[in-house]
C-alpha cells in the first residue's frame, strides 16, 4: 500500500512538472534556415501575428561569403517598423506597437552563405 503511494505521489509531481513546463515555455513564431553555394538572389518571408506589447525576441547567425543579407520586419500595411542589425550572431528584442500580422523579410542579394532565425515570443 504504502509502495502505491509512493508511486502515485511521484506520478503527480511527474505531471504537475511537465504542465508547468509546457504551460510556460516561450512560444515559436516562425524560423528560417537557409544555404545557398551559388549566388542568389532572392526574398524569403516569415508571417506571424501579433498584439500590442507583445515583446517579440529574433535569434539570428549568420555565415556570409559573398553578397548581402537584410533581415526587415514590416506590418500588414507593407510599413518597415523594425530592422535588425547586421551580425554574425544576434539576439535582439521588439515589442510590437498594434495588433496586426507581421511579416519579418529575409532579402538576399547575390548571396552566398548560410543563415538561421528563430522568432520567439517572450515574455
Amino acid at each position: 500500500m504504502k509502495k502505491k503511494n509512493v508511486i502515485a505521489g511521484i506520478t503527480t509531481v511527474v505531471i504537475i512538472i511537465i504542465i508547468a513546463y509546457l504551460s510556460t515555455r516561450p512560444k515559436i513564431l516562425g524560423n528560417m534556415n537557409h544555404s545557398y553555394s551559388e549566388q542568389t538572389t532572392s526574398n524569403s518571408e516569415i508571417s506571424f501575428s501579433g498584439e500590442p506589447s507583445d515583446r517579440i525576441k529574433f535569434l539570428f547567425s549568420s555565415n556570409i561569403k559573398h553578397g548581402d543579407l537584410d533581415l526587415v520586419l514590416y506590418d500588414s500595411d507593407g510599413k518597415m517598423v523594425y530592422q535588425l542589425d547586421k551580425a554574425r550572431e544576434l539576439e535582439t528584442f521588439y515589442t510590437l506597437d498594434k495588433a496586426d500580422i507581421y511579416t519579418l523579410t529575409a532579402k538576399h542579394s547575390n548571396f552566398i552563405g548560410k543563415y538561421k532565425i528563430k522568432i520567439i515570443k517572450a515574455d
